[in-house]
């Protein structure tokens, strides 16, 4: 058997010595460094780093989206006054009313009911428009102004009616009105139109809603509402 000697200094060592006894170097150092060494944590498995890539690219787009969805969601609620149809954003137009001398108006259009008068017939001879058995025209007669600095267009056929919360239809006569021409015209600005808008109704009927839109097609826009009721009812 070959002789040990100490690495560190030389000295000549017994077989089983765990320390030279003249240096004190410890003779399974090396060893103990290469246990060490081999002990070392390893990294994550392959299948923990794709799992981790995977769900970034999943969360980090879901996140992104859910912020977005709350900052909309605010933005929405925050705007008045306002209604949302078909995804859209529109502001509510307004409501006007008044009766017999009133005059309701917008930044657009200002409309006078001067009178509302009832008929058994009008005109006269081969002229004369005669209502059905039972019923009566109910004529009103306005007075119109452009306010809007282009040309606006305004019609019978842009009025609407409620006989006892029923709707009815302006009828067309052959006739003038008491000298008055029914309504239709188009307006220069600033410009003024007088006219009439006739309906058919049954003599007993008791209260008659007209109402103007400026654009039915458009909520945006305001509504004229004039409400009278029969003197005779």
């Amino acid at each position: 058997m070959m002789a040990r000697f100490c690495p560190n200094c030389g000295n000549e060592l017994p077989d089983n010595a765990a320390m030279c006894v003249k240096c004190g170097k410890m003779l399974n150092e090396a060893s103990n460094t290469t246990n060490k060494n081999s002990s070392k944590k390893k990294g994550l498995p392959t299948w923990a780093i794709v799992l981790i890539v995977v769900g970034c690219v999943i969360l980090i787009p879901l996140i992104i989206i859910i912020i977005l969805g709350v900052v909309g969601y605010n933005i929405i609620k925050d705007v008045e006054p306002n209604h949302i149809n078909n995804g859209s954003i529109f502001s509510e137009g307004r409501t006007l009313e008044g009766t017999i001398n009133d005059t309701l108006q917008n930044d657009d259009i200002r409309i006078t009911l001067n009178d509302t008068l009832m008929y058994s017939s009008i005109g006269s001879g081969y002229f004369v428009n005669t209502p059905a058995d039972g019923n009566e025209y109910l004529v009103f007669f306005f007075d119109v102004q452009n306010k809007d600095d282009e040309s606006e267009s305004i019609s019978y056929l842009d009025f609407d009616g409620y006989v006892d919360n029923y709707e009815t239809n302006p009828v067309i006569l052959l006739n003038d009105v008491d000298g008055t021409k029914s309504l239709s015209a188009t307006l220069a600005p600033g410009m003024k139109t007088t006219g009439y808008v006739a309906f058919e109704v049954s003599t007993d009927w008791k209260e008659f809603e007209i109402r103007y839109d400026e654009n039915m097609f458009d909520d945006d826009d305001d509504t004229f509402i004039f409400k009278v009721v029969n003197p005779d009812a």
